[in-house]
C-alpha cells in the first residue's frame, strides 16, 4: 500500500484529515504511526476543531515537511529556510487543488459547532471534500518530500 492509500484508509477509518496526512507521511525510521497519530489529532476540523483554521490535511502535510526537511539543529538555517519555501509551495498547490486552504471553505460552512459538524455529516462532506483534501494534500507531498 503507497502513502496515499494509507492516509485515505487511515481517514476512512475516522481518523482525521490531519491524522490521516500526517502519520501517512511521516518519517516512519523516526517516529511510529501511533506516535504520529497522537501528535496531530488537535489540528483537524480546522484546528481543535473550529471549523474556521487551516484544513487539517494541510496541517498534516506541513508537519510530515517539517518532519522531513526541518531544521533540528543549530546548525541548519538551511533547512529552515527550505522547509518555509517547500511549506509555502504546498500550501500554493493545495489551494490551487482545492480553492481554499481553510476548512470552513473547503466545507463551505463552519464545522465548528455540534449543529454544523453534524450537518456535514449527514451531507457526507466528510466522505467528499475532506477526503478530496485528503487525497490532494498528499498527492502534493509525493512530490515534495
Amino acid at each position: 500500500m503507497n502513502r496515499k492509500q494509507v492516509a485515505v484508509e487511515l481517514f476512512r477509518q475516522k481518523f482525521n484529515c490531519s491524522q490521516a496526512v500526517f502519520a501517512a507521511y511521516r518519517q516512519s525510521d523516526q517516529l511510529d504511526e501511533r506516535t504520529a497519530l497522537k501528535l496531530a489529532p488537535v489540528f483537524g476540523a480546522g484546528v481543535a476543531c473550529t471549523g474556521d483554521g487551516l484544513c487539517g490535511a494541510i496541517t498534516g502535510g506541513l508537519l510530515a515537511l517539517s518532519m522531513k526537511h526541518g531544521r533540528g539543529d543549530l546548525n541548519s538555517i538551511e533547512a529552515k529556510l527550505n522547509t518555509y519555501e517547500l511549506g509555502r509551495q504546498f500550501m500554493h498547490e493545495f489551494k490551487e487543488s482545492n480553492g481554499s486552504c481553510t476548512c470552513e471553505q473547503i466545507i463551505g460552512f463552519n464545522i465548528g459547532t455540534p449543529d454544523n459538524h453534524k450537518r456535514a455529516q449527514d451531507m457526507k462532506l466528510f466522505e467528499t471534500r475532506c477526503l478530496d483534501a485528503v487525497k490532494s494534500a498528499a498527492d502534493i507531498l509525493e512530490k515534495l518530500i
